[in-house]
């Protein structure tokens, strides 16, 4: 049977896809929100995941993302092959506590460099990996490099990253630099992961925090965030005839999940592809909203005629569904939340009217 979906509590901020979501009251509450370029089986895809924690939570000790058990992998990209971009949000304690922004390109390193090696024994217990991935990034002309060790562990593939602790005194062994605590981070994959075939997957995050001010992981309060990712997943968009103005339909499909209630976004804009997606922020800007849809999905929009050329798309976005217990995973920790994977149509172009004669 379907399962319906609930609206998240969602909202949007200015990365691509990125979604605050979490009980206000909790001191650890993080997010994972996987999204794909493709939503087809058998598919290599990018993958954008965007991983969130609060300003107020406890710092995060370490993250362990596991892949969907029947997606592939191939991990035998070369050392300095870029493979992805990231983007991130730093709590900078050292700079009165103020938000930066990082950015730069994920890059395979090195499993045998020596480093790398030695940051893997810390953060978990052995020096050798598959594949290791750098997220290149600057703040305030520091250069950081978080690696992210890449393995393959039975159906799964894990992404494992330990980060330092922020909050301990200046001057402290082992300090994260300048004090950074992770609020935000925004990073792709490409031409790394193949889906499965047809069915119902899930992306997992596990996440631990630390001991505020300790500096020792708080292993008791590890939860879990999940992506849930229906293959295959479809949106379409299409011009009907209309006797005033513009008229758009379409059909959202979203493999093991009804889309009864849902509501799309049109986004538009005078240059192609104005609507986010897993490689892309968008172009344009967001519109109204669908009707509530029925369980067959389909949908139809009404708007004036255009003055220019403009192009439309509709997205998916901003709903979750409640976590599915046990895990995937082999690690039964807490589920706090599962986000669906947003999914964005075709783009279709409409065109000034034609002046009658």
């Amino acid at each position: 049977m379907k399962r319906s979906l609930r609206l998240a509590l969602l909202a949007c901020a200015s990365f691509i896809g990125l979604a605050f979501a979490g009980s206000a009251l909790a001191a650890f509450d993080p997010s994972l929100t996987i999204e794909q370029s493709s939503y087809k089986p058998g598919a290599r895809i990018t993958a954008d995941v965007f991983i969130f924690s609060k300003q107020s939570n406890d710092p995060a000790a370490k993250i362990t993302i596991f892949s969907p058990a029947g997606y592939s992998a191939n991990l035998s990209a070369a050392p300095g092959t870029r493979i992805g971009r990231v983007a991130a949000l730093a709590k900078v304690n050292d700079l009165a506590g103020g938000l930066f922004g990082l950015a730069g390109d994920v890059v395979v390193g090195n499993p045998a460099d020596p480093t790398i090696q030695q940051n893997s024994t810390l953060c978990r217990k052995s020096p050798t990996n598959q594949a290791v991935w750098i997220l290149n990034a600057t703040l305030s002309g520091q250069a950081l490099q978080i690696p992210v060790f890449v393995n393959k562990v039975g159906p799964f593939t894990t992404l494992e990253v330990c980060l330092r602790p922020p909050d301990l005194p200046q001057g402290t062994p082992g300090r994260q630099p300048l004090g950074a605590q992770l609020v935000s981070a925004d990073f792709t994959i490409n031409n790394v992961f193949t889906n499965a075939k047809k069915g119902e997957y899930e992306w997992s995050g596990i996440f631990t925090p630390y001991t505020p001010g300790a500096g020792t992981p708080n292993v008791a309060g590890t939860v879990e965030w999940r992506t849930y990712v229906g293959l295959p997943t479809s949106l379409t968009l299409a011009k009907a005839k209309a006797k005033k103005g513009l008229k758009f339909v379409g059909k959202l499909t979203v493999n093991g999940l009804s889309p009864r209630n849902v509501r799309l976004r049109l986004y538009s804009g005078r240059k192609g592809g104005p609507a986010p997606n897993a490689v892309s922020a968008g172009t344009g800007k967001k519109g109204s909203l669908t009707a509530r849809l029925p369980v067959s999905g389909r949908y139809s929009l009404s708007r004036p005629s255009v003055k220019f050329a403009t192009f439309f798309q509709t997205r998916f976005e901003g709903y979750g569904t409640p976590c599915r217990a046990p895990s995937p995973t082999p690690v039964q920790v807490r589920c706090i939340g599962e986000d669906l994977a947003a999914a964005t149509s075709n783009q279709v172009k409409a065109t000034k009217p034609r002046k009658k004669r």
